[in-house]
Parts: structure tokens; C-alpha cells; sequence
């Protein structure tokens, strides 16, 4: 028989093995409750979708409205009324806030006067009277600068103070003052003893960059800085020769271009059939997106040609024949731009638009590099016609010289798909 103290001894190890065995079982348990908690886990991470990228935003419009402006100057007798007047050089621009500038991205207008610093700003008023040999004083530019965004140069008085000298020193301060320019007062063609006028050898076109306003379907807003192609063509007594249009075809090939003649005879209410077939020539030919010219001092007609706007004088916008009338109005025209925004990378446009703002000799060549598709544009006008009567100031003309504009615009001509709806 087992003794008692046996008895207890194997009671003892009994004990212990099943508290072992059962200790064994729940580290097994646990082991494999953490294996699976593990593995679920495991599985969960795996079967987790990663979140997806941000969608690039995609462009749903690109708009721009600028204003082209006729002959400008603030030399001669406008220089004397703002030299005796209190507000000095701001004189001539003192009333541009009744054409609402903040409601444009941009303002051109063709500059009829070299910037040349003369000594105390001195001036001849009766030689420049008599020989029209004009200059415009440098320190105008700061309060230009609030306006205008660039400056056609090609013209019949951009070379009045010594040629290439005083066009290079002209070019100077206006890229030092922030504004653009483009065009030449040199001629091509017939005129054979003009073609030194302008010794930098400047072509007739050249890129200015304007500020498009582009919308995303994020509802964010972006402005781009994309380059346009802007021409002169300057003919006064005679035709720029085919250089300047296949000039105006080579911009026109890779950016949208508007041509801005500075051409026509003097003081006459409708074009000739000269300056007709020379600004169609540009559309069919060239290209280009629309003509709007000055250099007659008065406003002259408008057409619709190939769906494209002609307007074949703008008269003078800001100008000293103060005596009224026809000398002392213009037409502003207003250009609004809608361009097709699909397949167009506005990023890259608007990298070449600021290395065209650094560089503008090389910035053609830039824009030809890049292979970027044309941009296409859809484009509507309107007018506003100006005064500068009695004073040199100008400023928006009231209701009865908007329609006497109008009329000798006939821009009751003009189809609706070119015209801004009222």
C-alpha cells in the first residue's frame, strides 16, 4: 500500500504538471492569438487602397482684355501745359482713370516721340513747331508706367533725336522703367535712304507679354505670363517692302500677332485703297489676328475682313492738337481675348513668357525651341472714344462724341461674333 506521505508527494507532482500543462496552454493560446491578431493586421495594411494623387487641376478658361491706343505723346504744347501746371509730369495722365485701367490686364499705344534726356529738360517749342522734330522728356515714364504696358516705336518721329542714338537711349529708359516696346521707325522697300535710320537694326515684330487670367476647375485663379507677337509697319510716304509682312508671317506662325501700322494720308476721314490691300495682305498673308492702325491724326473706318478686325486709324489718343474735333479724339480700341484653353500647357507658356521678359533677343528663338502648339484665340471689340479738347488732358469723351465716333468707325458694320455684347 502507498503511505500517506507518498500519496501527497505524487498529489504534489499531479499539481504541478497540470498547472505546467494548463501554463503551456495559454502561451500557446496567447501565441496564437497574437499570431492571428498579427496576421489580421497583416492583411488589413495589404488590403489597404493607397490613397490616389490629387488630380492636376485641368484649365476651364483663359481670358485677357487689353486697350490699343492711338498716337501718344506728351512733348511739345502738352509738355508746356504740364511743366506750368501744378501736377507737373503727371498732367497729361491726370484724367485716364475715366477709361477704368483697372479693368484691363494691359494698355498699347504707339509712342510719336523719342525719350531723350536734355539738359534741365530743355526745349525749342518753336523749333519743334516749325520742323516737327519732336522729344519727350524720360521723366513722364514713371506715371506712364501706371498705365501702359508697352509702346510701338515704329513711327515717323521714334528717330527724331539722332536716329539709332536717341532710339537706343529711348529703348534704354523704357526698359528701365518696366515697359515694353516693340516696332522700328526704319523703313524697308522703296524708301531706300531711310533704311539707317535705326542703327540697332530692331525688326518690325517682336514679342510683348501680356497677363492672361487663367481659371482652374479647382476654382483657383492663375495669371500667366504668355508671350504675343506685336508688328509695326511703318510707311508713311511710302509701303513697307515684303520683309515686314514675311516678318509678321514668322511671328504669326508660332504666337497670336497684331499688327499696328503707323501709315496713311493725314487728315482724311476714310482709307485709300492702298492702305486696303497692304492691312488685308496681313491678314491673308500674314496671319495676323487683327490690324489696328494709326499716323492720320484722324479716326478713320473700320471692316470686318475674313472675320478680322481692321480698323484703319485710331486718331490721336494723347496729343497736343487740343483745338477739338477731329484732332482731339480718338478711339481706344478694347481687345478681349478668349483663348481655347485644350491640350495647352500654361505652365510652360508662362516660363517662356518670363524668360522673354529677361531676354527679348533670344526670346523667339525660345518660343520656336519649345514646339508648344499656336495658341487659338477668339477675340471681341469695342471702342472708346476719347478727348484730349482744350486742355492736352485726355480723358473718356462724353455720349454725343462716342456716337459721332462710332459712326465714322461704322461700327454698326462690324458682325456681332467680333463685336463685345452690351
Amino acid at each position: 500500500m502507498i503511505g500517506f506521505e507518498n500519496k501527497t508527494r505524487i498529489a504534489v507532482f499531479l499539481l504541478i504538471g497540470v498547472a505546467a500543462t494548463a501554463c503551456a496552454t495559454c502561451l500557446i493560446l496567447a501565441g496564437v492569438k497574437q499570431q492571428e491578431q498579427s496576421s489580421t493586421t497583416s492583411n488589413a495594411s495589404s488590403s489597404e487602397v493607397e490613397p490616389e494623387p490629387e488630380p492636376e487641376p485641368v484649365a476651364t478658361s483663359a481670358k485677357m482684355k487689353i486697350l490699343l491706343a492711338g498716337t501718344t505723346f506728351w512733348g511739345r504744347r502738352t509738355n508746356q501745359l504740364a511743366r506750368a501746371s501744378e501736377l507737373g509730369v503727371k498732367y497729361p495722365f491726370s484724367k485716364l482713370d475715366t477709361l477704368k485701367p483697372d479693368s484691363y490686364d494691359a494698355w498699347i499705344a504707339g509712342l510719336e516721340c523719342p525719350l531723350v534726356q536734355k539738359e534741365n529738360n530743355e526745349h525749342n517749342y518753336a523749333e519743334e513747331n516749325n520742323s516737327f522734330i519732336f522729344n519727350c522728356d524720360p521723366d513722364y515714364l514713371p506715371e506712364a508706367k501706371k498705365y501702359f504696358t508697352a509702346f510701338l516705336l515704329g513711327n515717323n518721329h521714334t528717330d527724331n533725336q539722332g536716329g539709332g542714338v536717341g532710339l537706343t537711349e529711348t529703348r534704354k529708359h523704357l526698359s528701365d522703367a518696366g515697359i515694353q516696346y516693340f516696332g522700328t521707325p526704319k523703313y524697308s522697300g522703296a524708301v531706300q535712304s531711310e533704311q539707317t535710320r535705326d542703327t540697332a537694326e530692331a525688326e518690325n515684330c517682336d514679342i510683348v507679354v501680356l497677363p492672361i487670367n487663367v481659371a482652374y476647375d479647382n476654382k483657383e485663379t492663375k495669371k500667366i505670363q504668355m508671350p504675343f507677337g506685336f508688328c509695326s509697319a511703318h510707311g508713311v510716304f511710302g509701303v513697307p517692302g515684303s520683309d515686314y509682312i514675311d516678318n509678321m508671317k514668322k511671328y504669326a506662325t508660332y504666337v497670336p500677332t497684331i499688327a499696328m501700322p503707323h501709315m496713311g494720308a493725314e487728315y482724311q476721314p476714310s482709307h485709300d485703297e492702298l492702305r486696303q490691300n497692304l492691312y488685308r495682305r496681313m491678314i491673308d498673308y500674314a496671319g495676323v489676328e487683327s490690324v489696328i492702325a494709326d499716323h492720320p491724326h484722324w479716326v478713320q473706318d473700320a471692316e470686318a475682313y475674313n472675320n478680322k478686325l481692321i480698323v484703319y486709324s485710331m486718331g490721336n489718343f494723347m496729343f497736343d492738337q487740343y483745338s477739338g474735333g477731329e484732332y482731339s479724339r480718338s478711339a481706344a480700341i478694347e481687345a478681349n481675348a478668349d483663348i481655347n484653353v485644350k491640350d495647352v500647357d500654361f505652365d510652360k507658356w508662362d516660363d517662356l513668357g518670363k524668360a522673354c521678359l529677361k531676354d527679348k533677343a533670344s526670346c523667339l528663338e525660345k518660343i520656336q525651341n519649345a514646339k508648344l502648339a499656336r495658341l487659338t484665340v477668339g477675340w471681341k471689340y469695342d471702342y472708346h472714344a476719347t478727348t484730349s479738347a482744350g486742355d492736352c488732358i485726355t480723358r473718356m469723351a462724353d455720349a454725343n462724341e462716342q456716337n459721332a465716333v462710332g459712326q465714322r468707325l461704322r461700327w454698326s458694320t462690324i458682325p456681332a461674333s467680333l463685336k463685345v455684347e452690351k
